[in-house]
């Protein structure tokens, strides 16, 4: 849906500062450039398809537990497609154009991703899941980060986390790949 739909109509080729505009408004770009002394900031969203991903996170010592689920964020094509189609993408999917949550500096937080595909129409209908996929790291303060539910090639899906205080210039953060984790229940 990602590539037919969203570059069928290229608001961006029209009017490139709404877009851009449009674009940061929606993606969490104004909020990684608030951070608070002494906490740091995960903008959790996902890339590549407007299908949706479920957040959830945990400070947990032990691997896979203690999650609270943040909620559901979905790409809708802000900055490439006109408004009102992001706009109906986004009620489609109910889901949010990204998630704010504030970490606590110097512990570790595990982000689980969890993602849920769908397409085609009729007998060719298919849907499926992503994930879960976990990661472990340890926010520092004052700093902003990215969390990305990235979403590959045939619904392959992975996390990705930036240091993107400086949200035009962010950098990978190195994380721990937690694996086994129990998928959820949708």
């Amino acid at each position: 849906m990602a590539g037919g739909l969203l570059s069928a109509c290229a608001y961006r080729d029209i009017n490139p500062e709404a877009a851009l505009a449009d674009e940061r408004a929606n993606n969490g770009y104004n909020e990684l450039r608030e951070v608070d002394p002494g906490t740091a900031k995960l903008v959790l969203r996902t890339v590549g398809a407007a299908y949706p991903a479920r957040f959830s996170l945990s400070t947990s010592p032990q691997a896979c537990q203690g999650f609270l689920s943040l909620g559901d964020v979905a790409y809708a094509g802000r900055g490439v497609v006109y408004p009102w189609i992001a706009n109906a993408v986004q009620r489609t999917h109910r889901a949010e154009p990204h998630l704010v949550q504030e970490a606590k500096p110097g512990q570790p937080v595990q982000v689980r991703g969890d993602g849920f595909w769908a397409g085609g129409t009729g007998w060719d209908y298919r849907s499926g899941r992503c994930g879960p996929v976990v990661v472990s790291f340890t926010p520092q303060a004052g700093r902003a980060y990215t969390v990305e539910f990235v979403w590959g090639d045939r619904a392959t899906c992975d996390l990705a986390v930036m240091d993107a205080t400086n949200p035009d210039a962010p950098v990978l953060v190195p994380t721990q790949a937690i694996a086994g984790c129990l998928a959820l229940n949708r």
